[in-house]
């Protein structure tokens, strides 16, 4: 609680014990003056003077201020105000206006100045009282003060009594007011910054400490205000349930708080969820690894919350890192793996399309290596057959451009006994000695051999090589499909056409892991839809493997989703969370043919249908998709440097009274912050991520339950 005020130095003093809300609100509050013109409803003039606002401790802009009839600051049970009175406006600092005696105070300021300027003949410099009358000393400290009007506070009543309501908006305009406006601090302040509208949906409050009032860079006097006990820099608290399922904006520019902010988010939401055992998963890329690994400026990380909570995938990880970090897993898949031939067989198809657009390339990308999945006729046997025809051939090929398969790895490959015959007897393709085919693991019927990785390398090659030379019927039969799918994946294996299987030499580097054992995008759903925070580590790899696993998953979650929502299954809550948005939702992308299909477009247009929550960052506003914008329910606005991308913002909310604030001022975590259920901006310093951030989870932590 605040301190109560004292007597003589508040206008409000009187009132601090007051019952009503209303009455409560003003209770720790600073007078600065009186409201002398209401323009159109939306703006008021303000008169006060230097004495009042030196007393408060300065008035900066975009300050907070309540006007209240003068009965309302009075003692309640002696001044009962008039019915239609019992109200409070809230207003908000914009600048400075010209009084109507402007002219006059003026020309006095401007002759004291003179006299001190020009009266160099004294031996000593003239005192103010000699100067100035005290008369007009009063005059030449009266200014103006430009305000917003941002709506009324009034009391209404509630299934728990009365309680405060707000407006955004006034519902009359007297010519004369009689208006007192005062400088709240304090709980009055804190009331104003933390109070939500009538919740009109399902969810549970949770109110979550963001950070604190911030009106402006300079904190000289928020300081003195503090060790007066007349904060101004109060806590102030949002509803977490604003979060979820809603398009949140974290904008900036680079180093200027928009992690720390999405860090802060991303713990009070994972608190919610525990708190209401209801699921919330989060889905975090991190193309820096910060969320992920504990840095210098942090002195934590998220992923320190506990590994029953938080699961990081990271690409490119290595044996020893998955050996030695708890709850880490590797954010690629083993190509090597037959159960995932049908995923990883699609994930290189469109990999070597991308690299190159070819007639070749696209045969080799549209073989079918997995076959029928259930066969019932001859027919489907055949094809099965002839399927695994080509992925032996498509195993070789990856063994060719290097990829190493897991420790004694092998594969049963359709090898009958006239085939294994045939090639020992004409040699691989450089003339290799392939006895080892009359000792290698055979089936029962003796139709399929067993080969390690060389070997199917040698066999495949072999195959590929005497297929194109001298003539061996039962080589022949086994290289001639229907569709020419083995042969098409030997033209890659041999390079006998373009690159060969030199387009296969990037997947080394992110798409494949040995020691992956099973398909990271079902399992990172799995992982959301236990309600855990999942960190997508992206610090590794070329850029096309990170584009092409981060859009992936987001395809997956997407693709759970819309099932869901198509045979009536309640969603699952699932929070994204997106840094540089504005290469993910450029207006390019919307406009491409293929943009239905583009899995950030998607998001863009499907999340809120199915309750899927997206926190994005970026530092060009002006970039990002209108559509985006425009369905964007929270804004967190830190400081840009670009009047361009400032002016996206300005006809939203009223980002425009800040604007000039948001160009100047640079530092890191000072933002404006709109949420959904708040009726207001409010400027406020985010809390840093810190320890004590991880410490409040953990605190909190009980196993959810999945429903």
């Amino acid at each position: 609680m605040s301190p109560t005020p004292t007597a003589g130095t508040l206008l409000s003093a009187s009132i601090a014990s007051a019952s009503s809300p209303i009455r409560e609100l003003l209770s720790y509050s600073d007078p600065i003056g009186t409201i002398y013109r209401l323009v159109d409803f939306d703006e008021a003039f303000v008169i006060t003077n230097d004495s009042f606002v030196h007393a408060a401790l300065g008035v900066p802009r975009h300050a907070f201020l309540l006007a209240a009839p003068a009965e309302l600051t009075g003692h309640e049970e002696v001044s009962l105000p008039d019915a239609d009175n019992e109200e409070v406006v809230l207003l908000r600092v914009t600048g400075n206006v010209a009084l109507p005696q402007e002219g006059d105070m003026q020309f006095l300021r401007a002759e004291a100045g003179l006299e001190l300027i020009v009266d160099q003949a004294r031996e000593r410099p003239a005192g103010r009282d000699e100067l100035i009358d005290a008369l007009t000393a009063e005059r030449m400290q009266t200014s103006g003060l430009r305000c917003a009007v941002l709506g009324t506070f009034y009391d209404t009543e509630g299934a728990d009594g009365r309680r405060l309501a707000f407006g955004s908006d006034l519902d009359t305009v007297y010519a004369s007011t009689r208006l007192r406006v005062l400088k709240p601090w304090g709980d009055s302040l804190q009331g104003i910054v933390s109070f939500m509208a009538d919740d009109t949906s399902n969810e549970q409050r949770r109110p979550f400490r963001i950070g604190r009032v911030r009106y402006a860079s300079t904190r000289r006097r928020e300081r003195l205000a503090r060790e007066a006990q007349r904060p101004i820099d109060v806590p102030v608290d949002i509803d977490v349930a604003d979060l979820v399922a809603h398009k949140t904006a974290v904008l900036g520019m680079t180093r200027k708080g928009k992690s720390n902010t999405m860090k802060v988010i991303a713990a009070a939401v994972h608190e919610y969820g525990l708190a209401q055992s209801t699921p919330i998963g989060q889905l975090i890329f991190d193309p820096a690894g910060e969320y992920a690994n504990v840095n210098v400026q942090d002195g934590t990380a998220l992923a320190e919350i506990g590994r029953d909570h938080v699961t990081r995938y990271r690409l490119g990880a290595t044996d020893a890192e998955l050996e030695t970090e708890a709850g880490l897993r590797p954010l690629a898949l083993n190509f090597f793996d037959e159960d995932l031939i049908g995923v990883t067989w699609s994930i290189v198809g469109q990999f070597v399309q991308s690299q190159r657009d070819a007639d070749y390339v696209k045969s080799f990308a549209a073989a079918d290596v997995q076959g029928p999945a259930n066969p019932q006729a001859r027919d489907d046997w055949k094809q099965v057959a002839y399927a695994r025809r080509a992925r032996a051939m498509a195993f070789g090929s990856l063994l060719k451009a290097g990829l190493q398969p897991p420790q004694g790895w092998s594969m049963w490959i359709p090898l009958k006994e006239s085939v294994r015959n045939a090639l020992m007897e004409a040699g691989g393709a450089r003339g290799q000695n392939l006895d080892f085919l009359s000792e290698v693991a055979t089936s029962r019927r003796g139709d399929q051999a067993r080969l390690s990785g060389g070997q199917l390398l040698a066999v495949c090659e072999g195959l590929a090589a005497n297929f194109h030379g001298p003539r061996h019927p039962e080589i022949v039969d086994w290289m001639e499909v229907p569709d020419s799918r083995v042969e098409h994946i030997a033209d890659v294996l041999m390079a006998r056409r373009g690159s060969g299987y030199k387009i296969l030499l990037p997947l080394g580097d992110g798409y494949h892991a040995p020691s992956a054992f099973e398909d990271y995008a079902p399992s990172i759903y799995a992982e959301l839809v236990a309600g855990k925070i999942v960190i997508v580590d992206l610090s590794r790899g070329g850029e096309s493997v990170l584009q092409y696993t981060s859009e992936r998953i987001i395809g997956s979650v997407l693709d759970r989703a819309a099932e869901r929502f198509r045979t009536g299954k309640e969603a699952h809550r699932i929070q994204i969370f997106l840094e540089e948005a504005h290469r993910l939702f450029d207006r390019d992308r919307f406009q491409r043919e293929m943009a239905e299909t583009d899995p950030y477009v998607r998001l863009a247009r499907e999340a809120g249908k199915y309750k899927l929550g997206m926190i994005y960052a970026t530092q060009q506003v002006s970039s990002v998709e209108q559509d985006v914008l425009d369905n964007t329910a929270n804004w967190v606005i830190a400081h840009l440097n670009s009047e361009t991308e400032i002016r996206q913002l300005t006809g939203r909310y009223e980002f425009a009274r800040f604007a000039e604030q948001i160009r100047s001022a640079e530092d890191i975590g000072f933002v404006r912050l709109k949420t959904l259920s708040s009726r207001f901006v409010i400027p406020v310093q985010v809390r840093k991520f810190d320890r004590s951030v991880v410490e409040g989870v953990q605190g909190n932590i009980s196993a959810p339950e999945v429903v």
